[in-house]
C-alpha cells in the first residue's frame, strides 16, 4: 500500500513539474510573440496628380514605398526624363500601428515627391521607377502624360470653409500680396511679397496654405523666424505692418497667369465689450490674399539664337582648363562658368563642340547662389571630364551661349577663349569583359546547430529555479521592451535606420572591392570603393551623396564637427577612384592594395 502510494506522489509529482513547465513555456511565449515583428513585401508605386499637363505648368510624381516593418529604403531611382525638368524634390512618412490577435502590425509609408515640367507638346511615357531593397528590385508600371498647350483645369472639390471673421476684424486684420511687376517675360524674376496688416493684437499661427504658383518657377527669398513691425497708414488707417514671406516666381510659359492667394492662420485678441470683460476674447481667424494677375510675355522667336541656355537676366561667360597637359590619359577638366543675375538655376548645359579622339563626359554641376539683396544672381559651373584618347594637342574651339536681357528686350551672345592642352603617353586599355554570371560573394555564416546530447532535463531542482527566474525574466522583459523601441525606430526613422545599418552595408561593399583587388579588375575595383566610401558617408550622416557635388558633400560633413584633414585624405581617394575608373589609365597591383589598406583604415576612424 504504501508503494502504491508512493508511486502516485512520485506520478503527481511529475505531473506538476509538466504543468509547470508548460505554462512557463506559454508565459514566454506570451512575452516574446507580441514582440516578434517579420517583415514582408513591400508594395512599390507610382501616381501623378494628373495625366494631361499644359505647356509650363508643373505636375506632381509620387513615388511611395509601402510595407510592415521596413527600414533603410533608399531613394527610388527614377528613369530617364528627357521630356521633362525636375523643378524639386521632397518626401514624407507615415506610420500605423494596429494589434491583431496579440500581434503587433506596423504599416509605414515613404512617399517620394518630385516636381515636374513638361519641354514640349506630345504624349511622353514616364518609365519604370525602380528601387533596390533587402536584395529584391521592385519597379513601378509606366505612366502616360499628355502635354497640351493649355491643360482643361479640374474643378476643385469644395473644402471646408475658414472660420468666419467677426464684425469687427473686417478690414482691421489682412494679408496683402504685393508683385514688383505685373507683367515679365518668360524666365524673368518677379518678387511677390506677403505682409500682414493688423490694427489688433494677435498670434500668427502660421501658412495654412500655400499658392501652388502654377506656371511658376518659384523660390523663396525671405522666410522670417520672427516678424518685425511697423507702423503704415493704408486707406487712411493706421496699421502694424509686418512681411510675412517673399517669394522669387520665374514664369515657365506665357499667357495670362494667376498667383493664388496665399492662406495664414491667426489668432486675435478681441477687445473688451464692457467692463466686466476685463481680458478680452481671442478668435481664430483665417485670412487670404486676393489672388493677382501677370501678364508673361513670350520669348522673341525671331532671330533667337540655336545655342539659346535658357537663361533670362544678365550673364558673363568665363572658360578654363584645370591643366594644360595631359599624361598618360590622365583628365582634364574643362571648366564654363556663368555668372550674373537671372533665372540662373534655369540655365541649362552649354554645348561642348566634338572634338576627335576626346571623350568628352556628362559634366558636373555646381550652383552658387546669392539671394540677399532680393535678386537671384551667383555662378553656375559647369565641370566636363575630358579623356584624350590619343597623344597630341587639342584644340577646344571657343564656346558660345546666348541669353535674353528683358531690360534690352535682346539676346546677348557671350564667347570664351579658344582653349589648348597636350597629351602625352596615352596607353590604349581594352576594358575587360566579365562574361560569368552571378557568384557568391561569401558563405561564411552557418546557422547554430545545437547539441541534443548535451540538453539535460533537470526536474529536481526545477522549484527552486523558480525563485532565481523572476528577475531574469524582468531583465528579458525590459530587453525586449528596448529591442521593439530599436525596431520601430528603425522603422519611422528612416535617418536611425540609415546610421544603423550604414557599417553592415559598408562592410558587404567592401568585401565587393575585396574581390575585384584579387581578381586585378581595376575598373571595378576603384568604381566599387568609390560607391562604398561614398554610400557609408550617406547612410552615416543621413546625405544624399548623389545629389551632391565632392565640394558640397565636403561642407556638410565640416558642418558636423569632423577633422579636416582626415576628410581631404578620404575625398583624395574618391578623386583618385573615379579618376582611374573612368579613364584608360592603369595602376600598379601594389598601389591598388595600398589604397584598399588606407581606405580601411581612413574609414575606421571616421
Amino acid at each position: 500500500m504504501k508503494t502504491v502510494f508512493k508511486s502516485q506522489v512520485q506520478n503527481s509529482r511529475q505531473w506538476i513539474n509538466h504543468k509547470l513547465q508548460l505554462a512557463i513555456c506559454l508565459w514566454w511565449a506570451g512575452i516574446f510573440i507580441p514582440f516578434i515583428i517579420i517583415a514582408g513585401e513591400i508594395n512599390f508605386t507610382a501616381t501623378v496628380d494628373r495625366t494631361t499637363v499644359g505647356l509650363g505648368e508643373t505636375f506632381t510624381l509620387n513615388v511611395s514605398v509601402n510595407g510592415e516593418n521596413i527600414s533603410g529604403v533608399p531613394a527610388p531611382k527614377l528613369p530617364d526624363l528627357p521630356d521633362f525638368n525636375i523643378l524639386g524634390r521632397s518626401s514624407s512618412q507615415s506610420t500605423s500601428i494596429s494589434f491583431i490577435n496579440g500581434r503587433m502590425s506596423q504599416q509605414t509609408t515613404i512617399t517620394f515627391i518630385y516636381t515636374l515640367s513638361p519641354k514640349k507638346i506630345g504624349k511622353f511615357t514616364i518609365g519604370p521607377c525602380r528601387i533596390d531593397y533587402q536584395g529584391k528590385t521592385y519597379e513601378t508600371q509606366p505612366i502616360e502624360i499628355e502635354v497640351v498647350k493649355t491643360a482643361t483645369q479640374a474643378t476643385p472639390s469644395p473644402s471646408p470653409a475658414p472660420p468666419r471673421p467677426s464684425a469687427y476684424s473686417e478690414g482691421g486684420v489682412m494679408l496683402i500680396a504685393v508683385p514688383n511687376k505685373k507683367e515679365a517675360y518668360v524666365g524673368e524674376q518677379i518678387n511677390v511679397e506677403f505682409y500682414l496688416y493688423t490694427q489688433y493684437n494677435l498670434d500668427v499661427n502660421g501658412i495654412s496654405k500655400m499658392p501652388n504658383f502654377s506656371g511658376f518657377w518659384y523660390e523663396t527669398i525671405y522666410d522670417p523666424d520672427h516678424l518685425l513691425y511697423q507702423k503704415k497708414t493704408y486707406n487712411g488707417k493706421l496699421y502694424y505692418v509686418a512681411l510675412i514671406k517673399t517669394v522669387a516666381l520665374f514664369p515657365v510659359t506665357s499667357g495670362n497667369l494667376t498667383i493664388d492667394p496665399m492662406e495664414l492662420s491667426v489668432t486675435v485678441v478681441k477687445p473688451p465689450r464692457d467692463f466686466f470683460d476685463i481680458f478680452g476674447t481671442a478668435e481664430n481667424l483665417n485670412i487670404a490674399s486676393k489672388p493677382i494677375s501677370i501678364n508673361v510675355l513670350p520669348l522673341p522667336q525671331e532671330n533667337k539664337p540655336e545655342d539659346f541656355c535658357g537663361g533670362v537676366g544678365r550673364f558673363s561667360l568665363d572658360a578654363k582648363v584645370d591643366r594644360d597637359t595631359s599624361k598618360q590619359g590622365e583628365p582634364v577638366n574643362l571648366i564654363v562658368r556663368l555668372s550674373g543675375t537671372g533665372n540662373i538655376k534655369l540655365i541649362e548645359k552649354p554645348v561642348i563642340p566634338q572634338i576627335p579622339n576626346l571623350k568628352i563626359l556628362e559634366p558636373e554641376v555646381k550652383e552658387n547662389i546669392d539671394k540677399s539683396t532680393g535678386k537671384l544672381k551667383g555662378t553656375k559651373e559647369f565641370r566636363f571630364p575630358l579623356i584624350p584618347q590619343a597623344d597630341g594637342e587639342y584644340l577646344i574651339p571657343e564656346i558660345t551661349v546666348s541669353y535674353f536681357d528683358p531690360a534690352k528686350k535682346t539676346y546677348e551672345r557671350l564667347h570664351s577663349e579658344k582653349l589648348r592642352f597636350i597629351a602625352t603617353g596615352v596607353i590604349q586599355v581594352k576594358i575587360p569583359v566579365d562574361a560569368g554570371g552571378f557568384k557568391i560573394l561569401g558563405s561564411d555564416i552557418r546557422y547554430i546547430k545545437p547539441n541534443k546530447d548535451r540538453l539535460k532535463k533537470n526536474t529536481n531542482d526545477f522549484i527552486k529555479f523558480l525563485f532565481l527566474f523572476y528577475p531574469f525574466s524582468i531583465i528579458l522583459i525590459i530587453t525586449a521592451f528596448l529591442y521593439q523601441r530599436h525596431q520601430v525606430k528603425l522603422s519611422k526613422d528612416r535617418a536611425y535606420a540609415r546610421r544603423f545599418m550604414s557599417g553592415k552595408v559598408f562592410k558587404r561593399r567592401f568585401q565587393e572591392a575585396s574581390e575585384y583587388l584579387k581578381k586585378k579588375d581595376q575598373k571595378n575595383f576603384y568604381s566599387s570603393l568609390s560607391k562604398a566610401i561614398l554610400g557609408y558617408i550617406g547612410d552615416r550622416f543621413n546625405l544624399d551623396t548623389g545629389a551632391l557635388t565632392i565640394e558640397q558633400l565636403k561642407q556638410e560633413l565640416l558642418k558636423r564637427q569632423l577633422d579636416p584633414e582626415h576628410l581631404d585624405q578620404i575625398f583624395d581617394i574618391i578623386r583618385k577612384c573615379d579618376t582611374y575608373a573612368y579613364s584608360p589609365l592603369t595602376d600598379t597591383d601594389s598601389s591598388m592594395e595600398d589604397l584598399f589598406k588606407r581606405t580601411k583604415k581612413l574609414m575606421e576612424g571616421l
